[in-house]
């Protein structure tokens, strides 16, 4: 059935389609991931224009067996600030690529989202804000642990327990447990942090008050952690852009 639709969303990724067209990913709340074609992007400057990372409201048409054209984009928040800077710019390209592998699209994921691009834009510490997405993301898919117990043998952790991590279960865990990664071994201050980002909200996250040296190396854990559990690797991440140790 052939329709025309107008939708809140954001641009997650731009990929070229032949010599003239584009398709783009625009990742909604209402209604999930959409792939549309932008006909004459490559070739035209009187294209409809929908950079990467901003965030409108979208005109599609959607025919009954083809695939979806973008009729027009109404930019509201266009986030270009991003762009200034290279470690902002990896940080919002990591959060699309994990954004498209998500097997939920839902409302908590494009606030996640939306928040994460904002604050990016905003200029705020891009470690900071790559550390709330990743802990927050992984929490949305159900593959992180509570960091209060151990996922193997449930013992409740002690306040100075230093984690290992188990590679069966794909999670941190207690000493007993674990297998061994010492690329991902965790200290328990670092513990304590990612537990506080886990049962907190995005705002007050970033309002935590934990140094640089502590930021830098809780930064780099997450990062190891998330390639420790994508087994089909992460482009952004294979970059070398963030050097994982």
């Amino acid at each position: 059935m052939q329709r025309d639709e107008k939708l809140l969303g954001t641009v997650i990724n731009s990929e070229r389609s032949g010599e003239r067209d584009r398709i783009i990913s625009i990742i909604t709340p209402s209604d999930g991931l959409i792939r549309a074609r932008v006909y004459g992007a490559q070739k035209s400057s009187k294209s409809i224009k929908a950079p990467l990372f901003s965030e409108g409201i979208f005109s599609i048409y959607v025919p009954a067996n083809s695939n979806v054209i973008l009729k027009d984009a109404d930019i509201t928040n266009i986030r270009s600030e991003i762009n200034g800077d290279l470690d902002r710019i990896t940080a919002a390209t990591l959060f699309s690529e994990l954004s498209l592998s998500s097997r939920f699209y839902d409302m908590e994921l494009y606030n996640l989202l939306a928040l994460s691009l904002d604050s990016l834009a905003l200029g705020i510490d891009y470690k900071r804000i790559t550390i709330i997405f990743i802990i927050k993301f992984l929490t949305l898919e159900g593959s992180l642990s509570d960091y209060e117990s151990c996922p193997v043998c449930q013992k409740v952790y002690s306040k100075d327990e230093i984690l290992g991590y188990n590679n069966v279960v794909g999670s941190s865990c207690c000493q007993n447990c674990s297998t061994g990664e010492d690329r991902l071994i965790l200290p328990p201050q670092a513990r304590h942090f990612i537990r506080e980002c886990i049962i907190k909200d995005f705002k007050s996250i970033i309002s935590f008050n934990i140094s640089s040296q502590q930021e830098d190396r809780i930064f780099r854990f997450m990062l190891r952690l998330l390639s420790a559990k994508k087994e089909n690797g992460i482009k952004t991440l294979s970059s070398g852009i963030w050097p994982l140790f």
